[in-house]
C-alpha cells in the first residue's frame, strides 16, 4: 500500500464540501486510511507552512493565521495501491489556483475563489485543500496533524 496526506481546508469545512471532496477521491481510486479532525494553532500552521513562508516572506504568516487560526481542519492519511498515489492525489486536486484547475478535479469543479483575487484582498487563497507534494512531505505533514501513535505506523 501506498500513502499521501491531505488536508481539507476551513473554507471546505464552512462550505460542508467534506463527503463531496472525498467522492472525488474515492472516484479516483483513493481510499481513506486515517481522518481526524484538529482546531489549527499558529504553531501548526506555521509548521505546516515553514517551506511557503520562506519562500514568499512573512506577509504569507499573518494571511494564514488568518485564514486558519482557530478554525477546524480535516487532516486525512489517504492510500492506494498506486505507487504514484502522491501525483494521482494531486491531479484529482486540481491546480493550486481554482481558476486554473481544470473541470473534473476537486478544486476545478467546487473551488470558488482565485489566486489573484487573494493577492488583491491580502489574504490566503480559499482552494479548499492540500496534498502533499512528495513522500518527504508527506512524513512531515503527518508528524504535524497527527499523534505519534498514528504517525509511528507510517514512518
Amino acid at each position: 500500500m501506498y500513502y499521501s496526506f491531505i488536508m481539507l481546508k476551513p473554507d471546505a469545512l464552512e462550505r460542508d464540501l467534506t463527503q463531496q471532496i472525498i467522492g472525488y477521491l474515492k472516484e479516483g481510486g483513493i481510499e481513506i486510511d486515517w481522518i481526524n479532525t484538529v482546531r489549527a494553532t499558529r504553531d501548526r500552521i506555521f509548521t505546516h507552512y515553514a517551506d511557503v513562508i520562506a519562500k514568499v516572506g512573512e506577509e504569507f504568516k499573518e494571511k494564514a493565521a488568518r485564514y486558519f487560526e482557530g478554525k477546524y481542519v480535516v487532516p486525512i492519511i489517504v492510500k492506494s495501491e498506486d505507487e504514484n498515489i502522491i501525483s494521482r492525489v494531486r491531479e484529482i486536486v486540481g491546480a493550486t489556483d481554482p481558476v486554473k484547475a481544470a473541470k473534473g478535479t476537486i478544486r476545478g469543479d467546487l473551488g470558488s475563489d482565485s489566486l489573484q483575487r487573494s493577492l488583491d484582498e491580502n489574504r490566503c487563497c480559499e482552494n479548499l485543500i492540500h496534498a502533499s507534494d512528495c513522500p518527504e512531505a508527506f512524513r512531515t505533514e503527518i508528524q504535524i496533524w497527527f499523534d505519534p501513535s498514528v504517525t509511528a505506523r507510517y514512518l
